[in-house]
């Protein structure tokens, strides 16, 4: 029986180390790697800024109708301070009284309108303003970086950023991304009801009755 020796040549105890080395390497560029590049909430912000809304109409001299392009500029002025405006509606004219009366028929309420004390827009004209919240979103698209190679498995410049600018385009008041609003108005009364029952210990799920069986038409 012949038995074989294997020896390990200078070659191969070289590529050993090459391989570990490697692997040290790499999990040092893991551990030392900037942790804000893990997470797309810092990678690719969004920017909430402030910006002024207006709109300018022609009054009517009598009375509440306005002329059909006005109108519909002034339907969309009022959704869109309904939607992220956080303040009033600032009302400059000669004509404010009539001004705010128009704005309390499409839905505003009083406290929200405000008649500047001056004013150089003269009538019929009326210039209405508001300030709103407004996204600055980021740009995506980074493909500086191969996805073919990555021994460090950090994540590459674009990643989350399409979720965040997404985010950014849809929300309905980016006000929010700062500063929820609270919750208007008392809950729903089965809400309540739940809530009640939850705190005594009482039992909020549906209750069991005892079930029985009769025979029908000979079947049991």
């Amino acid at each position: 029986m012949t038995n074989f020796t294997q020896k390990s040549s200078p070659f191969f105890k070289t590529a050993l180390m090459v391989c570990a080395l490697s692997t040290v390497v790499g999990c040092s560029a893991r551990l030392t790697d900037d942790p804000k590049s893990h997470d797309p909430r810092l990678q690719h912000p969004i920017q909430v800024a402030r910006e002024q809304v207006s709109v300018t109409v022609a009054l009517p001299e009598q009375s509440s109708a306005l002329a059909p392009d006005d109108q519909r500029r002034l339907r969309a002025f009022i959704r869109d301070f309904v939607g992220r405006g956080r303040g009033t509606v600032m009302i400059e004219s000669f004509l404010g009284e009539r001004a705010r009366d128009i704005l309390m028929a499409q839905g505003l309420r009083a406290n929200e309108i405000v008649i500047a004390p001056e004013t150089t827009i003269e009538a019929p004209n009326a210039v209405m303003t508001f300030s709103a919240n407004v996204a600055q979103v980021p740009n995506c698209g980074d493909w500086s970086k191969t996805y073919s190679f990555n021994p460090t498995n950090n994540p590459q410049p674009d990643f989350g950023c399409s979720n965040r600018r997404n985010l950014g385009l849809t929300v309905a008041d980016p006000g929010d991304l700062i500063d929820a609003q609270p919750m208007s108005g008392h809950g729903a009364a089965r809400r309540d009801k739940a809530l009640d029952s939850y705190n005594s210990g009482a039992p909020i799920g549906p209750q069991t009755t005892t079930t029985s069986t009769t025979a029908v038409s000979g079947v049991k």
